[in-house]
């Protein structure tokens, strides 16, 4: 499959992947919704039973307290059966005043009623035969064969309108013989209304039925709220003899919604929004991943610098891109190949070093060079770089870097020879020029006009300042070819720093800087006098050229034994902080623009770390950039002079 191709395939594999997750979220997003409808749902259902099983409760507790109260007069009649009407009447009107909800209380020896109460308004219930009436074979056995209440209804009474009727059966006192039962006749509507059925809301929905099946008209005997019941809650009123059901439900039906439906589904909404960003955020991701992979596998195969990726616990190669085949071929499928670098003429160079090693100490490699034979059997000098990474499939790998610096070197010699020999070539001629000058400044030659003195003192300060480069040139290039020589003996560092001081005093007062010698330790440093001054004038030179004018620069020493720390600080411009990076290398300038305040050749720091670290010491500094800086030579000691010693006989002063 071509590149094109594969890319067509996976963006594909990309939008497939994102409807998918889409799907999904969304499929998500109703289910949550519909369980929390649900929830909802049955939590308000939950709270209308609850307050449906409150009224069925009430509505039975009301019954059974008026017909509580009627069982007085059953126990008078059972111990007086022959009780006549005035005694019935009296008992009765003391059982109505307690129970409000009676309509009438029928006494009924044999199941015929001889005795009622009010009379007024119930005269045709008189001489009724209830077994034949309202009461089932079935009712009738159980009033004879228990002391239970029977109850039935709703029924039409004979004297109009409907009632719940209780019999309560009587049982001869003397011979426990069944003589009759106590009709009571409970008023509906005063139930209804007592028990808080007529006063819900017009939200309600709610029904009583004699049968335990929603919307059966025949059965259903109070109804409140408009509609058909749907989906009510069920709460049963259980008597002997009688079993009413009791539904309830919203007028507006059941919510089909969770609670609060804006903020929940604004949550959700919400949730589903940031759910989909980061779904095309993750895929535009991996498409970006996969475009910077191509990108990289053309530059890896592309790059004429060769890359080479090594397993780092086998060091064995697992990839390498054409150049790394090209230099090296089979001969570096291990890593271990590199840790044997050559000399330009075919010997070890060395002790073998160890690239896995120094990468795990560090996690980089950077800096290792060496020559190394490639596949046409040629040495040639290479730089090396690594970097070990974690891979999630294969533990850690190593990329190495070969870079090929033949070309390199081959223009850095050509640099430095043409260096050289410009520098040899303007030596001689330059030396003559200055000298015939300085005769001249100085009317060795005869006296000069003014004019001619002027020109004559601006040429010799430059074919000075053009000593000053080519010497720094001719230094650095014999610091780079070693061939500069060194001849260290100990030296008294009090000497060494007063001199320096003496030799810069006429180069600081034109600046008009002062330069200041503190404390310097009574110690011997094993130095070349010559290339030690060099060093030290070369920064006291960029102290005093970077000092502001009528500044001081400081000169002074600490002894860390076994070292002395010779210190140059001045309170100028200070270093940038772009600049502290380069401030060592070659021809390096904090403002490197032709229109510079500051002369020089950009050398004297780099000439000064080659000739300290030549003599075994180190070149460091300090700034803060608009407050100075501070340089510090570190140099070995060869001994310590205490304080009103003697010095030692051999020491120059």
């Amino acid at each position: 499959m071509t590149s094109s191709r594969w890319q067509h395939s996976f963006r594909r594999l990309i939008w497939l992947a994102r409807v998918v997750g889409l799907l999904l979220l969304a499929t998500v997003a109703v289910v949550l919704d519909m369980t929390a409808t649900e929830r909802h749902r049955a939590e308000v259902r939950q709270q209308w039973q609850e307050r449906l099983d409150g009224l069925s409760l009430r509505l039975q507790s009301l019954i059974l307290q008026n017909i509580q109260t009627v069982w007085g007069v059953a126990a008078n009649v059972a111990v007086d059966p022959d009780i006549d009407d005035p005694r019935f009447q009296e008992l009765a009107s003391v059982v109505f005043r307690l129970a409000p909800e009676l309509k009438n209380i029928g006494l009924a020896p044999d199941f015929v009623i001889r005795h009622i109460y009010p009379v007024e308004g119930n005269r045709t219930a008189l001489g009724l035969n209830i077994a034949e009436q309202s009461l089932s074979s079935q009712d009738i056995a159980l009033l004879k064969s228990s002391r239970n209440v029977v109850f039935t209804g709703p029924i039409q009474l004979v004297q109009g309108g409907t009632g719940l009727a209780g019999r309560i059966p009587i049982h001869r006192h003397d011979t426990d013989a069944f003589w009759g039962v106590v009709s009571v006749i409970l008023d509906l509507e005063k139930l209804y209304t007592s028990a808080g059925l007529t006063t819900l809301p017009e939200s309600t929905r709610l029904a009583l039925s004699r049968v335990p099946i929603p919307g059966q008209d025949d059965a259903t005997f109070f109804r409140s709220g408009l509609g058909r019941l749907q989906h009510p809650v069920v709460s049963t009123l259980s008597f002997p003899g009688l079993q009413w059901t009791l539904f309830a439900e919203p007028v507006s039906g059941w919510p089909s919604h969770p609670e609060s439906p804006w903020l929940f589904r604004g949550a959700l909404a919400l949730a589903f929004l940031l759910a989909t960003l980061g779904l095309f955020w993750l895929t535009h991701l991996m498409l970006r991943e996969q475009a910077m992979q191509r990108r990289f596998a053309g530059l890896f195969e592309l790059s004429p610098t060769g890359i080479g990726l090594y397993d780092s616990h086998t060091l064995r190669r697992l990839a390498a891109n054409p150049a790394h085949l090209a230099s090296f071929g089979e001969a570096s499928r291990s890593l271990v190949y590199f840790n044997h670098p050559r000399d330009g003429y075919g010997g070890p160079a060395g002790e073998p070093i160890d690239l896995r090693t120094r990468l795990r100490a560090s996690g980089t490699l950077s800096g290792v060079e060496g020559y190394y034979r490639c596949q046409d059997g040629q040495l040639r000098p290479f730089l090396l770089k690594g970097l070990e990474m974690a891979d999630l499939d294969q533990g850690s790998v190593i990329w190495l870097i070969t870079e090929d610096m033949t070309e390199y070197k081959r223009l850095d010699e050509m640099k430095n020879q043409f260096i050289s020999t410009v520098s040899h070539e303007l030596r001689t001629p330059l030396t003559s020029i200055s000298a015939a000058l300085g005769l001249m400044v100085n009317d060795k030659a005869g006296p000069l006009p003014d004019k001619a003195r002027e020109l004559a003192n601006l040429a010799h300060r430059n074919s000075q300042q053009l000593t000053f480069l080519i010497n720094d040139l001719l230094d650095i290039e014999k610091l780079a070819a070693g061939k500069m020589t060194f001849q260290c003996r100990p030296w008294r560092l009090t000497t060494l720093l007063a001199e320096a001081r003496d030799n810069m005093s006429v180069f600081a007062h034109e600046y008009r800087v002062q330069l200041a010698l503190g404390d310097v330790p009574e110690v011997l440093v094993l130095v070349d006098r010559q290339r030690f001054g060099q060093a030290l004038a070369n920064l006291l030179s960029n102290a005093i050229k970077f000092s502001r004018q009528d500044g001081t620069v400081y000169l002074h020493a600490e002894h860390h034994p076994p070292r002395v720390r010779v210190y140059v600080r001045d309170h100028g411009e200070g270093i940038p902080d772009a600049f502290r990076e380069r401030i060592f290398e070659k021809f390096s300038q904090s403002d490197a623009s032709d229109r510079r305040r500051k002369g020089g050749t950009g050398l004297g720091l780099a000439i000064t770390r080659e000739i300290i670290g030549r003599m075994g010491g180190s070149v460091e500094f300090e700034s803060v950039e608009g407050q100075g800086a501070l340089f510090w030579l570190e140099i070995p000691t060869v001994e310590t002079v205490a304080e009103g010693n003697r010095a030692p006989r051999r020491a120059p002063t």
